[in-house]
């Protein structure tokens, strides 16, 4: 057996999907992990500062050994290393839960945080991404930054970053779920019951999509994840924090549909823990969707971003057969998520990089690194 890993994990914005698997790793992981953390809070401070204050907070206290430094893509890691010179000399991996890398021809003028991202990727050892959709995203983007900036043309880093990309499905915690999932079955909850989920989405197709509900004069037990437009009389609903993942988690065990209008998400554990309890997610036809969900589901399932694809698929839902023997297709699919089978995968991977060669020539063998 593999001897267990210090691992450095540090998070600048630390919350909903980040906070959630980081959680599942702590549990599952079967190295030792030292997590640092701050708030989810205004992503391009996190960007700017987070380094400097991760490396000041370390001169200040005491760490312990170190074997592995894991961050995701909030982190300056190349600053963050300049920082703490000693650290570069262990194997990194930046996690990327999302990027933050500008749009192809989006027109702005550049923004400070527009390189922290690649020079995050271009200082790590690996590079990881939750979906091949953020893969992608990321590849092309970077490429079109670099094609921006002649300096970065002298030495092309795109193969570099291409050859350390890796795809590593984050680790879901769906204890919880399967039994959520035994005490209420999908076949047992009420078909009106609709779990809706706003964050990142158009407000104005969200409302025109309850107004078209409200028209048709529909019953709904409606909950709501971020906010919407209006308040229709006739549809009454309640609001989760969009923070609580606990209250989400809790409401799918409840909820015959999950329907979301954001377009072009990297990745999106709702939907995933949707899939598990067998609430039917309604969501866009773009970003991680066509990838996460089987494609005999994608007909049922994906919408074109408008209110009418939305109210087509929800009443398809309430009118039609839903799609059957899908059960063996989820399974695998799901079984990449599951906390448990995802962490040994993490770790073997872990290991892997951990006995890499030294990333600087030593004469003496490489020690253990203790933070003071």
């Amino acid at each position: 057996m593999h001897k267990q890993l210090d691992i450095l994990a540090i998070e600048p914005f630390h919350g909903g999907g980040r906070r959630a698997m980081l959680e599942a790793i702590t549990r599952c992981s079967r190295h030792r992990w030292k997590v640092l953390t701050l708030p989810a809070r205004r992503m391009e401070r996190r960007l700017l500062v987070s380094a400097t204050w991760f490396a000041e907070h370390l001169a200040r206290n005491k760490i312990g050994p170190v074997d592995l430094v894991f961050s995701s893509e909030a982190l300056n890691l190349a600053d963050f290393f300049r920082f703490r010179p000693e650290l570069a000399r262990r194997p990194s991996v930046v996690y990327f839960h999302d990027n933050q890398l500008p749009e192809q021809g989006d027109g702005q003028a550049e923004a400070p945080t527009d390189l922290v991202n690649l020079n995050s990727a271009m200082a790590a050892t690996e590079i990881w991404f939750n979906s091949l959709f953020n893969l992608r995203t990321f590849l092309k983007r970077a490429s079109g930054l670099v094609a921006r900036h002649p300096e970065l043309q002298v030495r092309n880093p795109m193969p570099s970053l291409a050859a350390k990309a890796h795809l590593v499905p984050p680790p879901v915690d769906m204890s919880l779920l399967h039994e959520m999932a035994s005490d209420s079955p999908a076949w047992q909850r009420d078909p009106r019951a609709l779990l809706l989920d706003t964050r990142g989405a158009d407000l104005s197709t969200v409302g025109a999509l309850l107004d078209a509900l409200e028209d048709r004069g529909e019953r709904l037990d409606l909950t709501v994840i971020g906010r919407i437009p209006h308040r229709p009389s006739s549809l009454p609903h309640i609001y989760l924090d969009e923070r609580d993942d606990a209250s989400h988690v809790r409401a799918l065990g409840d909820a015959s549909l999950l329907i979301s209008a954001r377009p072009n998400a990297a990745h999106d554990d709702l939907t995933v823990r949707a899939l598990v309890t067998g609430c039917l997610p309604i969501v866009p036809g773009s970003g991680i969707y066509p990838e996460l969900l089987p494609k005999p589901m994608h007909r049922y399932c994906l919408h074109d971003g408008s209110a009418q694809s939305m109210l087509d698929r929800v009443l398809n839902a309430w009118y039609l057969e839903r799609p059957s023997g899908m059960e063996v297709l989820l399974d695998d699919l799901l079984s990449n998520f599951d906390a448990v089978t995802a962490c040994r995968h993490l770790d073997h991977r872990l290991d892997r990089l951990a006995h890499l060669p030294s990333l600087k020539v030593m004469k003496k063998p490489r020690r253990r690194l203790e933070l003071a």
